[in-house]
């Protein structure tokens, strides 16, 4: 079963787009990539943004109550959180501006293993700055995560990529295609068809090797058979 989920923990995301802890610092630092936090049973200061007669802007206290959920951190605590791996965060904000000042202003010890990333947040710079898109067709097939033949498989994006590209070569008429085009298709800088498809051993079931082509590979037919009549 799949399970729907608001966020992904930031280890999962620098996983799904294979980039270093470099990249997301770099990310992170310039705001392309946003952080959030789950608080569990926190207690914390509510504020609103409002202005003062002069126009100043100013925080304005409304309420203070236990809080669970999503909230966003601010620029500088999460770079501190992907540089220093910890950080004491005194505020989070939610999306309608809205502050939370934690345990009256003395904040909370956070570390990079809470750090987070919005779904909706992860679908627009996966869209928009790593120039990566799902599946084509709003009924096109995921990749991602499906059961066949009584086995369970889960990929990667680009892992996923590559196994939809052997599926449009092969109902293009040219089912066997050389490793470097499925990896060029796939986004991918690995050097082997095994680097790209590391720790999913299972993927040497769908993806058969063409026989008397070195560097070839093509998708199993019975596998593509089932996905037409899956459509």
């Amino acid at each position: 079963m799949r399970i729907e989920r608001d966020c992904f923990e930031l280890g999962e995301v620098a996983e799904e787009w294979e980039i270093s802890d470099a990249e997301i610092r770099y990310l992170v630092a310039n705001g392309t990539l946003k952080l959030s936090v789950r608080l569990v049973a926190q207690r914390a200061r509510l504020s609103s943004m409002e202005e003062t007669q002069e126009g100043e802007p100013m925080w304005v206290p409304f309420e203070e109550r236990e809080f669970n959920g999503l909230a966003d951190l601010s620029l500088r605590d999460a770079f501190l959180l992907v540089r220093d791996g910890e950080a004491v965060v005194r505020d989070v904000f939610l999306p309608d501006s809205i502050r939370l000042s934690l345990r009256g202003g003395d904040g909370l010890l956070l570390s990079h293993a809470d750090t987070l990333v919005r779904r909706e947040h992860f679908d627009v710079v996966e869209r928009n700055v790593l120039n990566q898109s799902g599946p084509s067709g709003k009924d096109a097939f995921d990749f991602r995560q499906f059961v066949y033949d009584g086995e369970e498989f889960a990929f990667t994006f680009q892992q996923a990529r590559a196994l939809e590209f052997a599926l449009n070569a092969t109902r293009a008429g040219a089912p066997d295609q050389h490793y470097l085009e499925i990896l060029k298709a796939a986004g991918s800088a690995s050097q082997r068809i095994g680097s790209l498809f590391s720790r999913k051993p299972s993927w040497t079931r769908l993806l058969l090797r063409t026989s008397g082509r070195r560097g070839w590979y093509y998708l199993d037919p019975a596998f593509v058979v089932w996905l037409t009549r899956s459509a």
